[in-house]
């Protein structure tokens, strides 16, 4: 497999690990807590990996011709992850109860889960 297409898949395993635990940690508030607790992990967590997937696959496709193009590719990534998760701050707040400080928990563990898993995939390959 080519070196992009690890990339790739580093991507999406990262992607998957974190909806997994945030779905363990969504389901403990959900039984212990409540229905809006839970959801509040969810969102939590969505806000976080979703802009990051996003602005992943848009770096992704990011052409070596030359290292102008690939640092101008992440900064523009980068900007679009922000606009992203500022809308979906805005939405998740103005629009939907929730729990703020379940929900900034689960953004920061979401953070977490992104950061040892791409320290733990970067170290096996």
């Amino acid at each position: 497999m080519s070196s992009d297409g690890q990339w790739l898949k580093n991507v999406f395993v990262i992607f998957f690990g974190q909806l997994i635990s945030l779905g363990l940690f969504s389901l403990f508030f959900y039984y212990t807590k409540d229905k809006t607790t839970g959801l509040s992990v969810i969102l939590g967590g969505l806000v976080y990996c979703v802009p990051t997937l996003l602005a992943s696959l848009f770096m992704s496709k990011a052409s070596n011709k030359s290292a102008v193009l690939v640092v101008t590719k992440a900064y523009i990534g980068t900007l679009y992850k922000l606009i992203v998760s500022i809308c979906l701050f805005i939405y998740v707040f103005k629009n939907i109860p929730i729990n703020a400080g379940v929900f900034f928990t689960a953004y920061t563990i979401t953070l977490a889960t992104q950061y040892v898993m791409s320290c733990v995939l970067h170290k096996r390959n």
